[in-house]
């Protein structure tokens, strides 16, 4: 059996990992109580007590506006806490997954997709500490093939919170919506971004990942792109044909400039995942496809959503 330490097991991608599990791993799977990942001595011990051969990190401080008024709890969280597990790891021999995200990027590249050694530029907070656990990373476990970073994107789930979620509500609460229209990325399920984490794991040789980039960084997202507004709208459109909303909401596409937020987001942050098909000699599944899925979910759980 591998031991596997998941943080985050109460977040989207958590609960989707223990979802898919494979049979030969052994979960570990500590609550706040137990990880408290704003405090250096707790990320330090969890480490040194369960000795796990591999550590998926996907608990963050992921409120993208509110990073911006809680800068200090944003780093010792996404940046710090991934620094300690580095450490530790290393220390210890297991390897680490780091779950990263499409904002370290500034998105000043249009209908060009982000390779994964172009140049980070983040624009917000929480992608400055995204980038910055990145660098943590590569400088502790560079040339050990234990650290992997994955990339990704506007994740999606039937779980916690998310863009699906959020309109789903909002469907029920509102008649009109204003969504952002010029801001391009790509949605992605959580059970996709967890089949890539186990099949890592189960990968016989890992230095497959770092033939083609010395740094171990993969990015995965689903097929395709698309804006906030016609993403919203095909979740409209969808979740009619299936009857999880009856009321039909007007969607009304604004630019960013008039849509005020906090924090400053990337207007293209699309990611080329065409390396991380090749090493696990996989194709990714188009979004709409991954949302319906998704939809469908959330549908025969309706009642534990509060739609």
């Amino acid at each position: 059996m591998i031991r596997i330490l998941i943080t985050g097991n109460k977040g989207q991608l958590g609960k989707s990992l223990i979802d898919i599990k494979p049979d030969n791993c052994e979960i570990i799977t500590p609550n706040k109580n137990d990880l408290d990942l704003s405090n250096p001595k707790q990320c330090r011990n969890i480490i040194n007590e369960i000795k796990p051969e591999w550590l998926i990190n996907c608990a963050a401080f992921t409120n993208v506006d509110e990073a911006e008024t809680k800068k200090d709890l944003t780093m010792k969280i996404n940046a710090n806490a991934p620094n300690i597990f580095a450490k530790s790891m290393k220390e210890q021999g297991g390897g680490l997954i780091q779950i990263s995200s499409d904002y370290v990027f500034d998105g000043h590249k249009r209908n060009q997709p982000y390779k994964a050694n172009e140049k980070r530029n983040p624009l917000n907070t929480y992608g400055y500490s995204k980038f910055k656990a990145e660098e943590s990373i590569q400088k502790i476990l560079g040339g050990t093939k234990k650290g992997i970073i994955i990339r990704t994107s506007w994740l999606i789930s039937p779980y916690g919170k998310n863009f699906v979620l959020t309109m789903l509500r909002l469907f029920n609460q509102k008649k009109k919506i204003q969504v952002v229209a010029d801001q391009i990325g790509c949605p992605t399920s959580t059970f996709g971004l967890s089949e890539l984490c186990w099949r890592i794991v189960n990968l016989k040789n890992q230095d497959l990942i770092f033939k083609n980039n010395k740094n171990g960084i993969l990015h995965w997202s689903d097929e395709g792109q698309t804006s906030w507004f016609e993403f919203a709208k095909t979740i409209r459109d969808l979740s009619q044909e299936i009857g999880l909303i009856e009321k039909n909401v007007e969607l009304i596409p604004v630019k960013s400039d008039a849509y005020k937020t906090t924090a400053k987001r990337p207007f293209y942050s699309v990611l080329d995942c065409a390396n991380t098909k090749k090493i696990f000699n996989i194709s990714g599944v188009y979004w709409k496809t991954n949302l319906k899925d998704i939809l469908q979910k959330i549908l025969l759980n309706r009642t534990s959503h509060n739609l």
